[in-house]
């Protein structure tokens, strides 16, 4: 819109120009806001430090719990088989008395059967070195077992059949070191024949204690 001042020039009112109002707007109304962010470094650090601690005081105790566990496991594991142990040491400890108590009966019986066996075995063996007309007359013990030494006295019709018992008894299994202690000329009626004295020992003398005795004397 146009204004046009008709008064004369002496009337006429400076007008002063009146700069046209800006527009204020809402933004620019508005003070700015500025975001402003300070980093403090010694808070910054201590708050990681803080961070990494608390992580590591965390695995440790889950880490403290897994390995716990673990042992329980372990020490369960180790007390039944400890258990199995015991009852198999008591078990042992219980066969090492029984073969203590076996061991003492058997020495028992190995000296009061020791002669019952042996001497039949002897006698046998005695009687089948025996040559034709060759008699035996006494067998007797001269030293007791574990050392055994018999001594045999008998007569016979000469000297070729007194070498072939002597020959027999040295081949035989139970006898051993035998030995001619004498020779004699002895009558017998109207026969005239040798008497002879004749020890040797036998080849089971071993420790009273040992069974191999007895196991011998059963083949």
């Amino acid at each position: 819109m146009m204004k046009i001042n008709l008064l004369p020039p002496e009337k006429r009112k400076k007008i002063k120009k009146v700069k046209p109002a800006k527009k204020k707007t809402a933004e620019a109304a508005a003070p700015k806001a500025k975001l402003e962010i300070k980093f403090d470094l010694y808070l910054v650090v201590s708050a990681a430090v803080t961070i990494i601690v608390v992580f590591f005081i965390v695995g440790s105790f889950l880490w403290l719990g897994y390995k716990g566990n673990k042992l329980r496991i372990r020490y369960q594991v180790m007390k039944v088989e400890l258990n199995r142990l015991n009852q198999i040491i008591v078990r042992t400890e219980n066969l090492k008395e029984q073969t203590k108590r076996l061991g003492e009966r058997m020495d028992v019986i190995l000296k009061v059967d020791r002669n019952r066996y042996l001497w039949p075995r002897i006698l046998d063996e005695v009687s089948a070195s025996m040559p034709s007309y060759t008699w035996l007359e006494s067998i007797s013990e001269k030293t007791p077992f574990p050392q055994l030494t018999i001594r045999l006295e008998g007569v016979t019709m000469n000297n070729l059949l007194l070498s072939q018992l002597l020959s027999n008894l040295e081949n035989g299994e139970l006898l051993t070191g035998v030995k001619l202690i004498s020779s004699s000329e002895r009558l017998y009626g109207s026969l005239n024949t040798k008497y002879y004295v004749i020890e040797c020992s036998c080849t089971l003398n071993e420790p009273v204690d040992s069974t191999t005795v007895a196991v011998k004397a059963q083949r």
